[in-house]
């Protein structure tokens, strides 16, 4: 398959689960090198995948992008390459959509969309990324919530849970894309709310995302950032 470098310098959030919010990261450095008006066209393509009868999976995210008049795709896993569809139908997934399904064909593709995210205010001082910390889980969410906190208020709060009765310490990145609450994890990728928020205030609604995928969890700190 055809590969492309990328249209400016770019740094990959090297976390796990990351296909979420490494689109989101892609797409706000792209605005920021292709300001609006500048002729720039970016989107998150997220879709779920089919998973048997009746039951839909995770499926994948990735960003669609133009550059120098031609259409591309970013994806984390697959790096950078060529979309063949001209400029002009990049808004028709009904064109786009097999153009970048062909790539994944594990998944079988349903509730294909495109994401975009409305102008947020630029936190005067972004999140602390807390790279020495020996918790993994720590390190990605601080890395996400560092890097996405350079154009959007993002923020990481650690936790503890219980496995099989063993105690644990975790991480989650808080942050808003396309008016929905997103809580990044670094072992369960990122829960998207289906509620419109503007802002995020306090604990509580990433508690009840972080909840589902840790019932018992307790203990919700602020470790970077802000609400």
């Amino acid at each position: 398959m055809a590969k492309m470098t990328p249209p400016f310098t770019y740094e990959s959030l090297g976390v796990r689960n990351s296909c979420f919010v490494e689109s989101v990261h892609f797409y706000d450095v792209y605005r920021a090198n292709n300001p609006e008006g500048g002729g720039g066209w970016v989107r998150v393509l997220q879709w779920g995948n089919e998973d048997g009868d009746y039951q839909i999976s995770s499926g994948h995210v990735v960003a669609i992008y133009e550059t120098e008049g031609k259409l591309c795709g970013y994806d984390v896993n697959l790096g950078f390459w060529p979309v063949a569809v001209p400029v002009g139908k990049q808004a028709d997934l009904s064109e786009v959509g097999p153009e970048v399904f062909a790539r994944y064909p594990q998944f079988r593709p349903v509730f294909a969309r495109y994401r975009r995210d409305f102008e947020q205010e630029v936190p005067l001082k972004r999140p602390a990324f807390l790279f020495k910390n020996e918790n993994s889980d720590v390190r990605d969410a601080s890395r996400v919530a560092s890097e996405l906190g350079r154009f959007r208020p993002a923020s990481a709060i650690s936790f503890s849970y219980t496995d099989k009765g063993v105690g644990h310490e975790s991480a989650a990145a808080v942050f808003v894309f396309e008016g929905r609450l997103c809580v990044y994890l670094p072992q369960g990728g990122t829960h998207v709310s289906s509620e419109l928020v503007r802002v995020v205030h306090g604990f509580g609604p990433a508690s009840a995302v972080i909840k589902k995928f840790y019932p018992d969890a307790t203990g919700f700190s602020l470790l970077c950032g802000g609400f």
